[in-house]
């Protein structure tokens, strides 16, 4: 029974998550549609794109995944040790010194956005007003930090007592705010992409103000406790957050690595760069953070136990989850790839050739999207366990294997931003492969890994088909011209795709859709 009950709650939590995120990448696509057709991908639209980047490579140390990852365990350990009370104390002084961090790396990120926009984007400095603007922009958009950072922290108390919808999509208000923004107030400035900057402040407040409501309802009225900074239990999860800024560092410096080489490419490359990654968080972000959000506090649970047939499952599930959705959209998009990314964003000051360009480096990343999903989880696993030390070296690995990878492609085989891409795919297969390895050897091989070469390998024979289909119908199926039926034969093809996945996948075995086909 408490197996069956973990299965389901995994379930739903992933369902609960993934539904929640997709609402806020639905939002994340239409700001990148106005910004396109206001700014399409010239010199503004760089500046912005590298001025939003810049903080949020800082965010990473005192928020997002890192946080909540030291976060849940450590509450959960307080909590069943001490009790709730306990668990509380821990959460009003982890909200201390998290406000007192946000505050000092958001005057520390302002002064010295000169610094940093010529250590992200050196390829700027050639252009003196592009690399003016971007400074400045960096300078109004590094407060975003401070509410990103207390919204990961509702997010690791709320994921601790199962609620995961309004974390997720939260992060869309962010989207929408820019949006709005960008549209009403265009003509209203000098420079019109400063228009952003108050969607981003206004955005940053309003997805923090939403996760209110459900953490006061939870958990309670949290007190700013100082005396709890001297607890065993801050000690241990200050040592985990030490481990954290390694581990983000390694991540964040791979960002720097890679829009470091963006800028030395011919203008547009960051922009184009920026929408295709852009379609791929669109692809997978809902599914693989929602799956390996729901993941942790379960896995979190199985260690604390010494449940390992329990962490098997939860771990397996969570792969299987993965590929049953990513599969079939990493084959659909090869075909559907740039007719997406042409009714996205080719219209205003979005060229064709811009569509081209984005869609080349979508179909590039596209291992990557893979790759990351499965790190995601595979990473959950080690905050689960305590090994912070396995991310930091694999993350250090990472960055040597992106720069290598990535520079020689983009610059050496001259491949430009497409073989920035390949290089980023190259460099997060091989990370996967790492993590996985080190993963069954720490955990003496009860993680059973083998096993799951049959439901995956099943799953991505029925995922071909699908992108056969899809591009029969787009071939041979004939639309009149404009953008609705061009949206038509889009959804067709992808909806078709998708049953022939379906199908396929049922004759083949695949465990989940025969649950739900059954179900049916």
């Amino acid at each position: 029974m408490v197996r069956g009950a973990r299965r389901i709650n995994l379930y739903l939590a992933s369902f609960v998550g993934a539904a929640g995120t997709l609402f806020s990448r639905v939002l994340g696509a239409a700001r990148d549609v106005v910004i396109g057709h206001l700014f399409g991908a010239g010199a503004a639209a760089d500046a912005f794109w590298m001025a939003f980047t810049v903080p949020s490579v800082f965010r990473r140390f005192v928020a997002d995944e890192g946080l909540t990852g030291a976060l849940i365990p450590a509450v959960s350990r307080a909590e069943r040790d001490e009790g709730v009370e306990s668990a509380r104390r821990l959460a009003g002084a982890t909200l201390v010194a998290l406000f007192v961090a946000g505050v000092v790396l958001c005057g520390a990120g302002a002064l010295a956005a000169p610094w940093l926009v010529r250590l992200f984007a050196p390829g700027f400095v050639a252009d003196p007003e592009k690399l003016e603007l971007t400074i400045t922009l960096t300078r109004w958009l590094f407060p975003f930090i401070l509410f990103v950072s207390l919204v990961s922290f509702c997010e690791g108390l709320l994921n601790r007592r199962g609620h995961f919808f309004v974390p997720k999509i939260a992060p869309g208000l962010v989207s929408g705010s820019i949006a709005a923004s960008a549209w009403f107030l265009y003509d209203r400035f000098e420079e019109p992409v400063f228009a952003l900057v108050p969607g981003v402040l206004i955005g940053g407040a309003a997805h923090l103000v939403v996760c209110l409501p459900p953490l006061l309802r939870i958990w309670g009225p949290l007190r700013l406790n100082l005396a709890g900074l001297r607890s065993q239990w801050f000690a241990q999860l200050a040592g985990e957050m030490g481990k954290v800024v390694a581990i983000g560092a390694f991540a964040q410096v791979n960002i720097i690595v890679l829009r470091s080489l963006a800028s030395l490419l011919p203008p547009g490359s960051v922009t184009q760069y920026w929408y295709a990654t852009r379609m791929v968080d669109l692809a997978q972000g809902a599914v693989a953070v929602g799956v390996s959000s729901a993941a942790l506090p379960l896995l979190a649970e199985n260690v604390a136990g010494k449940d390992w047939i329990a962490f098997r499952a939860t771990f397996s599930r969570s792969v299987r989850l993965i590929a049953l959705v990513l599969f079939p959209v990493a084959a659909l998009l090869v075909v559907l790839g740039l007719p997406a990314v042409r009714l996205l964003f080719e219209h205003g000051e979005f060229t064709p050739a811009d569509s081209v360009a984005a869609a080349r480096t979508l179909t590039g990343l596209l291992p990557f999207m893979l790759a990351v999903a499965g790190i995601n989880i595979v990473k959950k696993a080690f905050f689960a366990l305590d090994d912070r030390w396995t991310l930091i070296w694999v993350g250090g690995l990472g960055v040597l294997l992106t720069a290598l990878f990535g520079g020689g492609l983009a610059i050496g085989f001259g491949l430009e931003i497409r073989g920035l891409a390949l290089g980023l795919s190259i460099s997060s297969l091989m990370q996967l492969a790492t993590y996985l390895f080190v993963l069954e050897r720490r955990t003496e091989g009860a993680c059973e890994l083998a096993a799951l070469v049959s439901p995956l390998t099943r799953t991505a024979a029925a995922a071909m088909p699908a992108g056969v289909t899809a591009w029969v119908l787009l071939t041979w199926v004939p639309l009149p011209p404009g953008r609705l039926f061009d949206a038509a034969g889009l959804c067709l093809a992808g909806g078709i795709g998708v049953a022939v996945f379906a199908g396929v996948a049922r004759l083949l075995g695949v465990e989940e859709v025969k649950a739900v086909w059954g179900r049916g």
